[in-house]
């Protein structure tokens, strides 16, 4: 369960790692209205991507540990 856990989050990782990514070329090939949209999405992605990892690993108290 560990290695599916992980193997997952090494790809949201990835995705996070995209996101930053996007912010900076937004930052720099955009108008700004453009950018402040942009910013709005990719960081709604990145919270979306850290809501994923804390869910993936905390125990919640409702399942047995494996």
């Amino acid at each position: 369960m560990n290695l599916i856990r992980a193997m997952i989050s090494v790809f949201i990782v990835l995705l996070l790692l995209s996101t930053v990514a996007g912010w900076k070329w937004t930052s720099s090939h955009q108008p700004a209205a453009l950018a402040t949209a942009s910013h709005f999405v990719l960081a709604l992605s990145a919270a979306a991507g850290v809501f994923g990892l804390v869910m993936i690993w905390v125990r919640r108290p409702d399942r047995p540990v494996r």
